[in-house]
């Protein structure tokens, strides 16, 4: 008899620290948008040259760049919405990869189905070659927007400390699609 009440505390007690547990708090996402922000900011105090790309259909074009001019075209990323804040983040599923032979992580922020948001992907690429100070190396924004007969989709791609890219697409029904790609360099 003392077998049966010890199996049947052992069965409760296990039972008990098998039960589903509220969902633990998680971890806070990485803002994109704070990291874009401090590199912006950074430009203020160093002496970098920058450059611009730009290509529209079949024309290209090469500039220099004054900062003020930086700021204003980086103005696209800043514009769209900081999916890292609460109310957007529940929008989104996050898948974390880690590849061994880049010695990086990867977190990707996608678009639940059904809901609408303009962000449709963000990835973040942290470099883990240093496990005890992991640092963004890259960042991507995938981003989809109607407006009115228009539908203008961006690929917004930020490597820290060197160049972003903006490639705009343009569709309109029965129209050929548009793109507009523009670099920004510094060094």
């Amino acid at each position: 008899m003392k077998y049966y009440l010890i199996i049947s505390a052992l069965a409760i007690i296990l039972f008990s620290a098998c039960k589903d547990k509220e969902d633990p708090k998680k971890e806070a996402p990485i803002s994109a948008l704070s990291i874009i922000k401090g590199q912006l900011k950074k430009f203020d105090s160093t002496i970098y040259a920058f450059t611009k790309y730009e290509r529209a259909g079949d024309k290209t074009d090469t500039a220099y760049l004054r900062r003020e001019e930086i700021k204003k075209i980086a103005e696209i990323f800043l514009s769209l919405p900081e999916i890292a804040d609460e109310k957007y983040h529940k929008r989104y599923t996050e898948e974390k990869i880690v590849d061994a032979e880049q010695q990086t992580l990867s977190i990707t922020s996608t678009l639940k189905d059904g809901v609408n948001s303009e962000i449709q992907t963000q990835m973040l690429i942290i470099d883990m070659t240093d496990l005890s100070n992991g640092t963004v190396k890259s960042i991507f924004i995938d981003s989809y927007k109607n407006s009115g007969d228009s539908t203008i989709g961006k690929k917004l791609f930020w490597e820290i400390d060197k160049y972003f890219t903006i490639l705009t697409s343009i569709e309109k029904e029965n129209q050929p699609e548009k793109t507009h790609y523009t670099k920004i360099e510094w060094q």
